[in-house]
């Protein structure tokens, strides 16, 4: 029996803290692995949350295979977190805030899904519509809801899940591709938040939540300037702008307009009364602090709580205050650019059986993968290893280092196959870089283990 670990990976280059970590475990034997078969879809994250229920206690390592297909092995489980991660990242589950597009963003909306969405293709079609996901700049972070609310009770239920599930990325070695902000690994990592945090989780409300402010510090000018007199002090606050409306044409209330689909989400009283209380340059400040306290902490006390019980069955949350948020980054979702060179390639890809480095095919091939658009490359690194990232310290740390064979009695009607759980990517020798980068990319846009 062993405790829970967060022992590096190969090469992993994170700073020596973790040896806070691994001083207070003592190891006896090996992990032995379980290994569980579910379907991979309509029912993915009703299934996963049943898996992870039963298993956030084991101290074994999970395997996953998918119902009704052949894979095995370090491949389809690392699939099926990747798959996990995106169904977590729906916008129907309401965990998280959700910039909805405004009128004349949706252009920009669907290239930014294009870019960051779980399942796009290379050639930017999707099969899911334009905010299916949850794409922010800055990351995801719980959306703050009425705490005493059935879609609360609903989204708390989703919330222990990700904790159980993010554990256990973290306890078997795994990488998920989650684009967590950093405010919330902040959370994670023991670290309470200030009000400049505020400003990567929804920098619109920042910024409007200054000028509230601003307009504040002027009312109290105002009240503190002896020359004027009580009709002009009011006249002059009554003045006083906001976003270049005044405090009667904002017609704000102590309230949070949140971005739920019915009232009742909508508008959240920040102190007892808040929907009947008008907000003027006299309570802004209050009206500011309220506000950002509410997105900050109060909003997600109970979905934070949940997350906290469900990691904790898995390990002690404790361990996670070792590390910084970034180190926390790297270790649950490696390098989310990806990126990498001709000469990182040449370094670390290695080419056997039919290739060598100074093969024609192995060259092409080469060229091809630095061509890649960011996405793309995700695609690729999906299909080849099972994952969508590189862990930290990029292709120097991947393990095993991806393999480059020939694809025998193979040519240009034939596409590429893997072996995902030792990173073998068997290459049909194609005539020229277009057939070959034409067939890795349709290859990579197959779903399921048809080409594993």
């Amino acid at each position: 029996m062993t405790t829970p670990s967060l022992a590096p990976r190969s090469g992993n280059p994170v700073p020596g803290r973790r040896a806070d970590l691994d001083a207070a475990e003592v190891r006896m034997g090996r992990l032995r692995h379980e290994r569980v078969r579910i379907p991979r879809c309509p029912a993915l994250l009703h299934s996963a949350m049943q898996v992870m229920r039963v298993h956030a206690g084991r101290k074994s390592v999970l395997e996953v295979e998918f119902a009704g297909e052949e894979g095995t092995g370090l491949g389809p489980t690392l699939e099926f977190y990747a798959l996990v991660g995106a169904e977590l990242q729906r916008s129907s589950l309401r965990m998280w805030l959700n910039d909805e597009p405004r009128e004349g963003e949706e252009d920009k909306r669907r290239e930014e899904d294009e870019l960051s969405s779980p399942h796009v293709s290379h050639d930017g079609r999707d099969d899911k519509p334009i905010g299916y996901y949850v794409m922010r700049p800055g990351g995801l972070f719980p959306a703050p809801l009425r705490q005493q609310s059935a879609l609360c009770d609903r989204v708390c239920k989703y919330f222990h899940f990700l904790g159980i599930f993010l554990a256990k990325v973290l306890q078997d070695g795994r990488l998920v591709d989650l684009p967590l902000s950093a405010s919330f690994l902040r959370l994670m990592c023991g670290e309470a938040l200030c009000d400049e945090h505020l400003r990567e989780i929804d920098p619109i409300r920042h910024r409007f939540l200054e000028e509230v402010t601003a307009a504040a510090n002027q009312y109290d000018a105002i009240m503190a300037d002896t020359s004027l007199t009580p009709e002009e002090q009011s006249a002059r606050a009554a003045e006083l702008t906001v976003s270049g409306a005044t405090f009667a044409e904002l017609a704000l209330s102590m309230t949070h307009a949140g971005c739920g689909a019915d009232d009742a989400e909508r508008a959240q009283p920040l102190c007892a009364g808040g929907d009947a209380i008008e907000v003027g340059p006299e309570n802004a400040r209050e009206y500011a602090t309220l506000s950002a306290r509410w997105i900050l902490r109060d909003g997600i006390a109970r979905q934070m709580d949940a997350f906290t019980r469900g990691f904790a069955s898995v390990f002690p949350p404790r361990r996670l205050r070792a590390f910084s948020h970034a180190e926390l980054r790297l270790l649950l979702c490696g390098e989310h650019g990806p990126e990498w060179t001709r000469e990182h390639l040449l370094q670390y890809t290695e080419p056997k059986l039919g290739y060598t480095k100074d093969s024609p095919g192995f060259l092409r091939l080469v060229q091809v993968l630095v061509e890649m658009s960011r996405r793309e490359r995700k695609a690729f690194l999906q299909f080849a290893t099972g994952c969508s990232s590189l862990p930290p310290g990029g292709l120097a740390n991947l393990h095993p280092r991806l393999t480059v064979v020939r694809k025998v009695d193979a040519g240009d009607g034939s596409y590429p196959s893997v072996n995902t759980c030792v990173h073998y990517l068997k290459l049909p020798e194609y005539s020229c870089k277009e057939v070959l980068r034409e067939r890795l990319l349709a290859a990579t846009n197959e779903r399921g283990f048809h080409l594993n």
